[in-house]
């Protein structure tokens, strides 16, 4: 063998050498960082309240479904007619109401605005209707039995059908799909925050909060709530 060729694999050995070198020096502060972010990420999932995500499982959010902020929801059914309704949040929330005032057959409802209304006890809740348009038929069998709106809150608890005005316009101030799931969520974590106190007293054994929640809540947080979660 030449010194040329020694001197040769020599040089190539040295440059291989370098490269074990470089890449060891790149791959160690990359793993820590890679295991590091994994931690942080476990320890973020960790500090998520246990039973946040059954408490959002437990409201029914459709995706044929768009929502209103204000808690209530409007299906499209044929052309520009929208069944009406009020969300699964809100029916839990408020229970059993003893009585409903819904809308004439021929007045109309505005966006953002009250359309009906629910007694609890001795108190009326205002709630707001998602779309523009004429009332052109109402649900009497929630009208004349409160209870029913406990039922199916998307089928048979549905609660006016209105010929909307203006429907393009308005479903794009409504929640649907994964926008709607998130918003729920958040609507969980609002409540939580808000009623913190009496937690304890408004979950069942099973780790779900009780069926209508508003009856144990005290009159001063529920004038909040109420404001809050329906905007009125």
């Amino acid at each position: 063998m030449t010194p040329h060729d020694l001197f040769t694999m020599y040089s190539v050995k040295a440059v291989e050498y370098l490269l074990a070198v470089a890449f060891l020096l790149f791959f160690i502060p990359f793993w820590r960082f890679l295991n590091g972010g994994r931690a942080a990420e476990g320890q973020a999932v960790a500090e998520v309240p246990g039973w946040l995500g059954r408490v959002a499982d437990w409201f029914l959010v459709p995706d044929f479904i768009y929502f209103h902020p204000g808690h209530a929801w409007a299906r499209v059914d044929t052309g520009d007619l929208v069944t009406v309704g009020m969300d699964d949040f809100a029916q839990k929330l408020i229970g059993k109401p003893s009585a409903i005032a819904l809308p004439e057959v021929g007045s109309q409802v505005s966006q953002g605005e009250r359309a009906w209304r629910l007694m609890l006890g001795s108190q009326w809740v205002d709630m707001l209707s998602p779309v523009d348009g004429t009332v052109v038929a109402v649900n009497e069998r929630v009208h004349a039995s409160p209870e029913t709106i406990n039922l199916n809150p998307y089928e048979e608890a549905w609660l006016i059908k209105v010929r909307a005005q203006r429907l393009g316009a308005n479903l794009k101030q409504l929640l649907s799909g994964s926008l709607a799931r998130r918003w729920m969520e958040e609507a969980c974590e609002q409540l939580s925050a808000m009623i913190s106190p009496d937690l304890g007293r408004l979950y069942q054994d099973g780790g779900l909060p009780i069926h209508g929640m508003a009856r144990r809540i005290s009159p001063t947080e529920w004038d909040h709530v109420v404001r809050s979660f329906f905007l009125t």
